[in-house]
């Protein structure tokens, strides 16, 4: 199957998770249930900054590349290009919502970078910031006006928009210490409440409607975070995280405690392999492993 998985997402095509993978220099869209290959993107890559999986709306979602020679757009099937290259955006890291691709900009006054994802064309750029964003993400507060961007800097920091109007949507929040916000996602707890996570060595948690902080920071083990994702598994809310020491580690999100052992491992998804929620780790070996996560998904997607 996947050799020397590098980082690794999920694509749902036709109902149907697909696995997307980079080792170093070529993209490939795998198939996991039977471990074949449906495509291979035939640019050859330096150093990725961003790699992210774009929904358009109205056709498949695009598989979109940030490096330092600008934004690129590929089609899952074929790995043909979806949508023309922005050679002249300098971006990462990558979020998307509501049609619509979000990328920190490298220059300053560093904006959040906007593109239709149905048609390439690049949008008004949102907000300013005093620094380089490192992590960005889209949430929904419950009994909110709306969606919000979370944009993480290499200080701790992480300031908030509507990205409907452009306006702050709240205070900047503080992970304190000056550490580089690696990574951000909101997760939805049992009594429905919203929280954002950002991660830099450890684990941080606010309240997404009144930006208070949750419980005390989760000690993670690694000098930093470089992904993080929430999934509910049996019904309770998690959170995954990849540190730099190479080590995949679940955190129930309310608790703070771990959830079972660390596994060794470069990256990790979440995708659903013949109904079963399924968690793809890209091991130290080269190899990529499936650990069933417990439960069979509603909705028996294969």
């Amino acid at each position: 199957m996947i050799i020397d998985a590098l980082r690794l997402a999920t694509l749902p095509l036709d109902g149907t998770d697909m696995l997307l993978s980079w080792d170093g220099s070529a993209i490939q869209v795998w198939d996991p249930r039977a471990g074949e290959r449906l495509s291979t993107v035939p640019e050859k890559f330096g150093t990725i900054n961003d790699l992210i999986v774009c929904p358009t709306g109205w056709r498949d979602p695009l598989i979109v590349v940030t490096t330092d020679e600008g934004v690129s757009w590929f089609e899952p099937r074929t790995g043909a290009p979806g949508n023309l290259a922005d050679r002249a955006a300098l971006a990462a890291p990558m979020a998307v919502w509501a049609g619509t691709l979000l990328a920190g900009s490298g220059r300053e006054p560093f904006p959040l970078l906007r593109w239709d994802a149905g048609t390439g064309a690049r949008l008004e750029p949102l907000g300013r910031h005093a620094d380089q964003v490192t992590a960005i993400a889209v949430l929904t507060a419950p009994g909110g006006d709306g969606p919000i961007v979370c944009a993480g800097d290499r200080f701790g920091k992480i300031s908030l928009w509507n990205p409907r109007t452009g306006a702050p949507a709240g205070v900047r929040l503080d992970a304190g210490g000056e550490e580089v916000i690696g990574a951000i996602t909101s997760v939805e707890l049992l009594d429905g409440r919203v929280l954002i996570a950002a991660a830099t060595a450890d684990l941080h948690r606010w309240d997404a409607v009144t930006g208070e902080p949750v419980g005390a920071p989760i000690v993670v083990d690694s000098y930093a975070v470089a992904s993080l994702q929430a999934v509910t598994v049996n019904g309770r809310p998690e959170l995954i995280t990849v540190g730099h020491d190479q080590a995949v580690q679940r955190w129930d999100a309310e608790t703070g405690e771990r959830v079972g052992d660390p596994a060794p491992g470069r990256c990790a998804t979440v995708l659903h392999r013949y109904g079963q929620l399924t968690l793809a780790i890209g091991t130290l070996d080269g190899k990529v492993e499936l650990r069933p996560l417990g439960q069979t998904h509603p909705d028996r997607r294969v």
